[in-house]
């Protein structure tokens, strides 16, 4: 692929309304470990089994520590979402715009030979330093080439069994696929609702640590906008003023000195969600409308 493959992809995360400020005082995005989230049963394989070799099959384990993840989700609209992950619909959705390449679909050949259960996924183009879960080495110039792939959860009654591999990429001409191993993107079904995407963080990817929590950079230039829940006790003024001055320029007393070069495009819109008015989901018209005028101009 070229790039003139060029789209752009969105993509939410919910948190409490403080949270939001944090990341965007700090200019970093929680990562997320196994240990932590409320389902237990996440980077956790099937139990060891006999394989054919006569071999135990890998545990997986090890990887609950090794590895972490930012997990976004496809819609804002879901009002579950807005109750389990932000604050009962006092906090908010923090919006992101990925440049990307289209979606792209691969499989385990060893273990899905019928490729029933393809790893959907894109790689975005997105600019971080160091190496991370997806990097690919020239075999002649030994050149390291990084990866930020946004991989799709995948929902399914039965735990998948690790083989031990954790990744992998396959070349044809241009195109390079990536395979990941399915204990990192598998959920059981009822989680299905939650439309994830995630990207998996390596511990020896650039992170920082503060308050034994880990964080990494590179993700916050993509925020576009914020939309606060319908219970959010800030109203929009108040959040878009505190959003400018954290993101945009310095506060002197009342006054906001905005960095060169600065305009109203740069900022981050911030809107409120409010009930459809026939569905059970939420929407923001406002959001609406900055999404049609972004991709009418292409951004």
């Amino acid at each position: 692929m070229t790039e003139e493959n060029i789209e752009y992809i969105d993509a939410y995360i919910f948190m409490t309304y403080e949270n939001m400020l944090k990341a965007l005082e700090k200019g970093r995005l929680k990562v997320l470990f196994p240990e932590e989230c409320n389902d237990p049963f996440e980077f956790m394989s099937a139990p060891p089994t006999k394989l054919p070799d006569g071999h135990t099959s890998f545990d997986s384990n090890h990887l609950r520590k090794e590895y972490g993840f930012l997990s976004f989700t496809k819609t804002y609209k879901t009002p579950t979402m807005w109750a389990h992950y932000a604050d009962n619909h006092k906090g908010c959705c923090v919006h992101f715009r990925f440049p990307s390449l289209p979606e792209q679909k691969s499989y385990n050949i060893i273990s899905d030979p019928k490729e029933e259960y393809p790893y959907k996924y894109r790689k975005l183009k997105v600019k971080h330093e160091g190496e991370c879960f997806s990097s690919i080495q020239d075999r002649e110039t030994k050149k390291i080439t990084n990866h930020v792939i946004l991989w799709d959860v995948r929902y399914q009654k039965e735990r998948v069994k690790f083989d031990g591999l954790l990744s992998g990429y396959t070349a044809f001409g241009n195109q390079v696929k990536f395979r990941i191993n399915p204990v990192f993107i598998t959920k059981d079904e009822s989680w299905g609702y939650e439309q994830e995407q995630r990207i998996i963080i390596p511990t020896l990817f650039p992170t920082e640590v503060e308050d034994n929590l880990i964080f990494v950079r590179g993700f916050n230039p993509y925020i576009k906008s914020i939309m606060l829940g319908m219970n959010c006790p800030y109203p929009e003024g108040l959040t878009q003023s505190r959003v400018n001055v954290l993101t945009l320029g310095e506060k002197n007393g009342i006054k906001i000195t905005y960095s060169d070069e600065t305009s109203y495009h740069d900022q981050i819109n911030v809107s409120r969600v409010k009930p459809t008015s026939d569905t059970f989901e939420v929407i923001s018209d406002e959001h609406e409308d900055f999404l049609k005028k972004l991709k009418e101009n292409g951004e």
